[in-house]
């Protein structure tokens, strides 16, 4: 018992920490926080400090303690002016700029006043973020001199330790894989709900400040495994303020790859924006509002048959806030953003013809409500409720018969991580209903702040809360129109023209994916409560600890209960100023993060609205495999169909353990939410006008997903008395995944230039590459019939898909000298660099024959291979080289509206690498022309056993290269 105890108060005591003691989750403000002296060094308790900013509803004030400390949180990102007075000394005031969820330090000194007098000092806060969180911090005035876009994502990729090199280009953070991070906006989550990436719930014009964290990060943040971005949008004033853009875009103003069929549509596309925002009542209500309408139109290229296509999206995005100063400590905001879309020609996966395309549409909603409450000069409270809404519709196939509804791949090709498909859209928009897909959340949280002056022991800002996140998805998963795919032996290509090859020699599947129970809607729960102490215990010495517990409870989409799991979180972290003076600090910090649990993990063994899979091995009359004439798939997939259906069809023996979710594969009891321990090491320096750090962050991830299929495992058996090996969802103690990352980041400011940049080198490392683009999230079959694999070939470690040791990204902006009556002319150029991403290769093989089978019903029939070292293979390394010009002028004597135009040439010298295409390895499992190999005595000989394909390492499709040279302006009005 007393050892039990031990171990709680041990836990409680090593609570991590971050740097970001600021109001964190919820709507992410910041706190200006700091110790008042005399000429002696000495504390002055009982000085009045005040705070204004045109962000700020009125004025904001705070009075030292007896020990000279102060703090005053709850303020919106902005430039603000701070006041110091006592009677006897000289009144100070500065100038500092706020950062969201982050504590800007500001300690002063005061002088004796001889007379009446105040000493007014002006002060920047630095561009880079100097706290022991790894974070960079964007503002939306910075971002717009630069040539990147105005978007969350844009904002986000200029970090360091960022890169788009998941599947699909998502984005990867701190090596964590694309699903694993946190994207919040004005403090609500807005991850779509499988893959994780941040939904487009914002209207550009109307974004105020970004900021990307992916280290040392606050207790206050949990359901992550990678890193943490911050936005946040405009609030009004006391002003009545606005802007009107348009943006010109043209998919003709582009140059063309060098895709041999890459075309454009010569079509303007515009971008129309609007923001407004002001006072309803001086300092007590402000409104905002925002708008975004468009509907461009791009040409397309199909992978493989080069085919050309136009697609078109229109999309409406809304926004409206209201903030309502109850008086100066109580304050309450309301939001709400809206956005739909429509698309013509959408697609899903690699496809390869005009058949496998669709329309869709979504409608997304963001509702919010925020409350803070300065109780006291060291007592504050805050409350958030928040609710996403994203609803997709009428996505996939429109027919359901056996021909047109049946998607067909070839399986001798692979683009990214999937076989190319033809002939019938994936997924299915008249089945069951109609497709409507839900990917909800909702989130309701409060928390308390305690700031506690000590004489002895510095001053410590406490933070403790409560949480209560729900995720919610529902859908029948539908993956084809007619419920069955063909993946066939190999396609013949004739212009447009494919035709499909089923060969009888084990190479042609036919699998058939049905539903077995409507969903009723999955229910993922996450309570959490967590502990923050930001404790400043002298000038010089400072520590950040903290502490998350979360619980989870979880049903799956036929209502079971699946999970029941809780861990601990702690997180501690260590800065030391040598000075006292804030230029020089280091900083240390060990932290554990715990994702959520994925929806994809939860859903792996349930019932409703799932999809089983079967798959049987085609054996009838061979198709399109002479000299022709060929049969396309509308004569080829009646022979194939008339055999199957002839011959037992669906009863037949499968080629594989089928899985039928709820019967042959369940989730474990004991299966708990992936985890990351984090060891980091960072250094800042802030010099007169300027700021740079240094980080290094190592993580080790634990606990991934992987599936357990063995002897032990068991059977089941289904209504008809039909036996089938049984496979248990759990954590794999064999899946590994490593990341090292050294990252530096730097700013500088002169007169009229302004210049920065970072470089990233890390590493990517291990064994498990735990998502693909058709799944998202997938899980290690490592425990599966482990009879019939080996590391060395089948899991061997080495550097993960979407690897990029190099990554650099520096910028300038120059105000161009000229009389103030043409206006003002910026000039912004970016360049970016980022060596070759790494590349998962491996082929098929069958290891049946070489195993005696010690029991199984169905032995696994194909295992991966790994014929050259696992991340060996690299695309392109990339460079580009961007440039923007912005001008604008003043219109009348106030000066207070503004005409400007801002244009953009992207990669101005139109380089052309590959970051995608053909990476298919050719076997006997895939090709009869390749002769087998025992795989456990016998190295594979290249053009025997295995072989690239044909088309290796070459595009297949004109967005493989990196994106072409592009031109576009916008103009518009500001006021």
């Amino acid at each position: 018992m007393i050892m039990r105890v031990a171990r709680i108060l041990f836990s409680l005591a090593a609570i991590a920490g971050s740097a970001a003691v600021a109001s964190a989750q919820g709507n992410p403000t910041g706190t200006i926080s700091g110790h008042v002296s005399d000429p002696d060094g000495l504390a002055v308790p009982g000085a009045a400090v005040t705070v204004a900013s045109p962000v700020l509803q009125g004025l904001r004030t705070a009075t030292t303690s007896s020990n000279g400390d102060y703090i005053i949180p709850f303020l919106p990102a902005g430039d603000y002016e701070v006041t110091f007075e006592l009677q006897g000394f000289r009144t100070v005031k500065r100038t500092i700029g706020v950062k969201m969820a982050e504590t800007q330090p500001l300690n002063i000194t005061f002088a004796l006043a001889a007379v009446a007098e105040s000493v007014t000092v002006a002060g920047q806060s630095p561009d880079v973020v100097l706290s022991s969180t790894v974070a960079s911090n964007f503002r939306k005035e910075q971002l717009e001199l630069l040539p990147v876009g105005r978007a969350l994502n844009d904002a986000v990729l200029l970090a360091p330790g960022v890169s788009g090199t998941g599947p699909s280009g998502n984005i990867m953070m701190a090596g964590a894989l694309s699903f694993e991070s946190q994207y919040l906006i004005n403090g609500v989550v807005v991850n779509e709900n499988l893959r994780g990436q941040a939904l487009n719930l914002f209207i550009e014009d109307a974004v105020q400040e970004t900021k990307v964290s992916t280290g040392a990060i606050s207790a206050e943040y949990g359901r992550f495994g990678g890193g943490v971005v911050n936005m946040i949008t405009k609030s009004g004033g006391n002003s009545f303020s606005g802007s009107l853009r348009t943006t010109f875009n043209n998919d003709a103003w582009r140059s063309l790859t060098p895709f041999p069929t890459d075309q454009t549509v010569n079509k303007i596309a515009p971008v129309y924006e609007g923001t407004l925002g002001g006072p309803i009542k001086r300092d007590r209500i402000w409104f905002f509002g925002a708008g975004r309408f468009t509907k461009p139109e791009t040409s397309q290229t199909l992978s493989v048959t080069g085919i050309n296509y136009a697609t078109s999206t229109d999309e409406r995005r809304y926004e409206g806030k209201v903030t309502y100063a109850l008086n100066t400590g109580n304050n309450a905001r309301f939001g709400y953003t809206k956005r739909t879309t429509s698309v013509a020609n959408n697609r899903f996966g690699t496809i390869m013809d005009l058949a496998s395309l669709y329309d869709n549409s979504t409608d997304q909603h963001l509702y919010t409500a925020n409350y803070t409450s300065v109780v006291s000069n060291t007592f504050f409270l805050e409350g958030q409720y928040s609710r996403k809404i994203s609803a997709t519709m009428d996505t996939g196939s429109r027919f359901t018969d056996l021909v047109k509804g049946t998607p067909i791949s070839d399986r001798q090709r692979l683009v990214g991580t999937a076989n190319p498909v033809f002939n019938s859209p994936t997924f299915c928009a008249v089945c069951g209903g109609g497709w409507l897909e839900h990917r909800d959340n909702w989130d309701w949280f409060g928390k308390a702040s305690y700031f506690l002056s000590t004489q002895k022991l510095g001053s410590h800002n406490f933070v403790a809360g409560f949480d209560n996140f729900k995720e919610w998805r529902k859908n029948d998963n539908w993956q084809s129109g007619s419920q069955y795919n063909i993946a066939a032996t190999s396609t013949i290509i004739d212009g447009s023209t494919i035709y499909p090859v089923f060969r009888n020699d084990n190479t042609t599947f036919i699998n058939w994916l049905p539903i077995l129970q409507q969903s009723v809607g999955n229910d993922i729960r996450t309570y959490s409560a967590y502990l923050n102490d930001a404790w400043r215990y002298s000038s010089r010495l400072s520590f950040n600890l903290g502490a998350r517990f979360d619980l989870n409870r979880s049903k799956d989409q036929s209502g079971t209960a699946v999970v029941r799991d809780s861990q601990w979180s702690p997180r501690v972290g260590l800065t030391w100023d040598p000075g006292g003076d804030g230029k020089w600090s280091t900083s240390a910090g060990f932290a554990r993060y715990v994702s959520g649990i994925s929806t994809a993990l939860v859903d792996a063994g349930s019932a409703g609205g799932r999809q089983a899979s079967f798959s049987w091995l085609y054996l009838g009359p061979n198709v399109n495999t002479g000299s022709g004439p060929y049969l396309t798939a509308d004569k080829a997939l009646p022979i194939l169909w008339d055999w199957f259906f002839a011959n037992g069809g669906n009863n037949r023996t499968t080629r594989t353990t089928p899985n039928i979710p709820g019967l042959s594969t369940r989730v474990s009891s004991d299966v708990t939410s992936p985890s990351v321990n984090e060891v980091s090491l960072g250094v800042q320096n802030q010099v007169r006008r300027g700021a740079w750090r240094l980080d290094y962050v190592h993580r080790k991830s634990a606990d991934m997903y992987g599936d357990f299929l063995n002897l032990s495992t068991g059977r089941v058996t289904d209504s008809a008395g039909r036996p089938f090996d049984l496979t248990l969802v759990s954590n794999s103690p064999q899946a590994k995944r490593r990341y090292d990352g050294l990252t530096a980041d730097a700013r500088y400011r002169f007169t009229s230039l302004q210049v920065g940049g970072n470089y990233t080198l890390s590493r990517t490392w291990g064994n498990f590459n735990g998502e693909n683009v058709g799944s998202g999230p997938i899980r290690a079959t490592f425990d599966t019939f482990a009879e019939y694999r080996q590391e060395s070939w089948n899991f061997p470690t080495g550097y993960n898909p979407g690897d990029q040791r190099h990554k650099t990204r520096a910028w300038l902006a120059y105000t161009v000298p000229m009389r103030e009556t043409l206006g003002h002319v910026e000039v912004g150029v970016l360049q970016r660099a980022d060596s070759g991403v790494a590349v998962d290769v491996n082929g098929s093989v069958d290891t049946r024959p070489y195993v005696t089978n010690p029991g199984y019903v169905t032995p696994i029939s194909n295992v991966a291979y790994y014929v050259i070292p696992r991340g060996e293979f690299r695309w392109d390394s990339t460079f580009s080289t961007d440039l923007a010009i912005t001008w604008g002028k003043k219109l009348g004597q106030a000066g207070r509206s503004e005409v400007f135009f801002r244009g953009i040439v992207s990669n101005l010298t139109n380089n052309t690498a590959r970051q995608r295409g053909d990476i298919n390895i050719n076997t006997r499992f895939n090709n009869t022309a390749f002769q087998a190999f025992n795989p456990f005595t016998t190295a594979p000989v290249q053009g025997a056993n295995w072989d690239y394909s044909p088309t290796f390492g070459q595009p297949q499709a004109f967005d493989d290269y990196q994106p072409a040279r592009q031109f576009g302006f916008s103009a518009g009005l500001r006021f």
